[in-house]
């Protein structure tokens, strides 16, 4: 146990400490709000709906194309949504 770990009264092997915080990260779903596209053809690069399949930066989880377009759409108007509530005044 360090110095630092006796002055703020902390117990315990610090890697229980670090797999306890992996533990609780882990829970967290990820909401693949940054998806990557992937074409199989050159040709089709830049056309949204010629898209193989995406790829989320996050969590590396791979979609179909139609999978990467519902799960953009559910972020984008997540993100609109949190908009509208910050645009409204608050009661109080």
């Amino acid at each position: 146990m360090g110095f630092l770990d006796k002055l703020f009264g902390r117990k315990g092997d610090r890697q229980t400490v670090r797999a306890k915080e992996d533990e609780a990260i882990a829970d967290i779903a990820c909401p693949h709000g940054s998806l990557v596209p992937h074409w199989d053809q050159l040709g089709d690069m830049g056309k949204t709906d010629a898209v193989s399949y995406y790829t989320c930066e996050s969590c590396d989880q791979r979609f179909s194309g139609e999978q990467g377009q519902r799960l953009m759409s559910e972020a984008a108007e997540r993100v609109r949504v949190s908009e509208e509530e910050r645009a409204q005044p608050s009661e109080g």
